[in-house]
């Protein structure tokens, strides 16, 4: 078994950050770079708990992992990989954990990984142990950031909408409503 932690921070608070990471609609494939829309399948979803197949192209084929995703504790998001192409089921996990700062959150990403005795998980268990810690650092910052983007694409969609709610219709150069 091998363990990769990455801590870093975010402008966003917990629950934003935390929210992204059992958020399952469409959204999700932005947000999570590895997570391909033609790889993703939610199997059941419920008010703390969901059962979803993600998969990540590699260049050789994709590597896929069935998950059961956990936020019933607070502060913690848990994906346990249930089945997989890769990674052995139930020793192998990704968890996401935020907590508030100054700055918006302290955020933890931890992958916890156990490959399958078969050539995939042989030649990706040795890429995971040799070079895994500074993809998944720039993985995380990717992560972080797209859901800052996305935090900032929607804030700035609501008060574009409220703003023309507030003021009405646009109006001529003469301070009228323009002719229906």
């Amino acid at each position: 078994m091998t363990t990769i932690r990455i801590s870093t921070a975010c402008s966003l608070p917990p629950d934003r950050v935390l929210g992204a990471a059992y958020d399952f609609g469409p959204r999700r494939v932005h947000i999570w770079p590895a997570v391909r829309e033609e790889h993703f399948v939610v199997h059941d979803h419920g008010t703390m708990s969901a059962d979803v197949t993600e998969g990540t192209p590699t260049g050789v084929g994709f590597n896929w992992e069935r998950c059961r995703y956990d936020w019933s504790e607070p502060g913690l998001v848990t994906a346990t990989v249930i089945e997989s192409n890769v990674y052995t089921a139930r020793a192998s996990s990704w968890q996401i954990s935020a907590a508030a700062s100054e700055s918006g959150s302290h955020v933890e990403m931890t992958w916890i990984r156990t490959f399958r005795r078969s050539p995939r998980g042989l030649i990706f268990g040795t890429l995971f142990r040799t070079v895994g810690k500074p993809i998944f650092d720039r993985y995380t910052r990717q992560v972080l950031a797209n859901l800052e983007k996305d935090s900032r694409t929607r804030i700035r969609d609501t008060q574009s909408s409220e703003g023309f709610a507030a003021s009405g219709p646009p109006e001529t150069a003469h301070g009228e409503p323009p002719p229906a």
